[in-house]
């Protein structure tokens, strides 16, 4: 199953074509951006070391692309050449090998490194006034990975960084937010400038850049494009967890969504996500910018019926609009988990939502099932 396309650059330029090629995505979270007392560690937070065989079977299972987490907390010498652990960039070129060698497409990112987690030592720092140290280290740490993979197919794309924000995850008013916005603006162009710089085939990769925390009203208000001398190889990154009472929110309080649920939190339904990612397709895909969604997903609250249509539907909202989506996965399947495959036999874990998925991001068009509402939990209906 899986919905790529010829993985040759020349055949990937219109943004359209980007969800056929990139088709459904699978984040390989919390492992090579998992840490421990400052310094990442690939099994830190409970999953084993990433093998071949879960990447096989990724791709068995029907996704197309695996967007691979990366930190480098406690990997980064000193300035001025802030050199990164030989043995942390081989491990990650392993994983990504592997990945490749399973026929998936990869995104690797700096992930962790500007969660504003500074006792751990974070330190993409967008509210810092001199930002002169954040971008040299930017720019040094950049040009090592850039030149590990130099020489890899365009089916491995860069991604900047995540979700780098104030501390918080309200939203950015005044001097402050306006500061982030320019800064993270300026660093999406340094990344751009030093991985083409880097030579190979990192001239014309496909590099993925984000706005203000990832978040699609604040990207919509202060993202700017960088500049590029490639052509037609930049995307946008943005990330979707709304309603977060019903996706992140660690309570019972919420557990089902959509405008026929019962004790919903009242907002983040079905128009809503059709509003926003509209915005998207109206803002940037219809002007030639492809946009990825790389990170969505909702919590298990016991309320499968529900978690099952809320994907389906983000996924389809997405994919028909021509944005890939990438779930994410933290390989924790109890209470409150995302894990959709067992890490350590890959199993599948919630077969109906998995097969809901690929269903929402075939383009085929049909009537999306949906819970009536009733507390039923396997009760369905038709959307009208």
């Amino acid at each position: 199953m899986g919905n790529g396309m010829n993985n040759n650059s020349s055949d990937i330029v219109h943004p359209p074509q980007t969800a056929r090629w990139l088709g459904l995505g699978w984040n390989l979270g919390n492992s090579l951006e998992s840490y421990k007392n400052g310094r990442t560690d690939e099994i830190a937070w409970g999953n084993p070391k990433i093998s071949r065989a879960l990447l096989k079977k990724v791709k068995k299972v029907g996704f197309d692309t695996v967007r691979i987490p990366v930190s480098y907390l406690g990997r980064i010498g000193d300035a001025p050449d802030y050199r990164i652990e030989e043995a942390w960039l081989a491990r990650i070129r392993e994983v990504v090998d592997a990945a490749l060698d399973a026929q998936l497409n990869v995104i690797i990112n700096i992930h962790h490194d500007g969660n504003n987690d500074w006792t751990n030592g974070a330190w993409i720092d967008c509210t810092a006034e001199d930002q002169t140290q954040v971008r040299e280290k930017f720019a040094r740490v950049w040009e090592q990975i850039a030149k590990v993979f130099s020489e890899h197919d365009a089916r491995l794309i860069f991604e900047s960084m995540n979700e780098i924000h104030d501390g918080t995850y309200q939203r950015p008013e005044g001097e402050n937010g306006n500061r982030c916005f320019a800064n993270i603006n300026a660093l999406n162009q340094i990344f751009v400038d030093t991985v083409r710089a880097s030579g190979g085939r990192n001239v014309e990769r496909w590099l993925l850049v984000p706005g203000y925390n990832t978040n699609i009203g604040d990207t919509l208000r202060g993202f700017v494009l960088p500049k590029d001398s490639a052509e037609n190889r930049l995307m946008l990154s943005v990330h979707f967890y709304d309603p977060f009472q019903y996706a992140l929110e660690e309570n019972f309080n919420t557990t089902q969504w959509g405008r026929n649920a019962q004790g919903n939190c009242g907002w983040g339904n079905e128009d809503y996500i059709d509003e926003l990612f509209q915005k998207l397709e109206d803002t940037y895909i219809k002007n030639g910018i492809p946009v990825v969604l790389g990170e969505f997903g909702a919590i298990n609250k016991n309320s499968d019926s529900y978690r099952r249509y809320y994907m389906e539907y983000v996924v389809k909202a997405a994919y028909d609009r021509g944005i890939p989506p990438m779930y994410w996965d933290n390989g924790y399947d109890g209470q409150f988990g995302m894990a959709l495959l067992d890490r350590y036999t890959g199993e599948i874990l919630h077969e109906d939502i998995l097969l809901a998925m690929l269903r929402a991001s075939s383009g085929t068009a049909y009537d999306m099932k949906q819970p009536m509402g009733n507390g039923d939990n396997t009760k369905e209906g038709t959307l009208p």
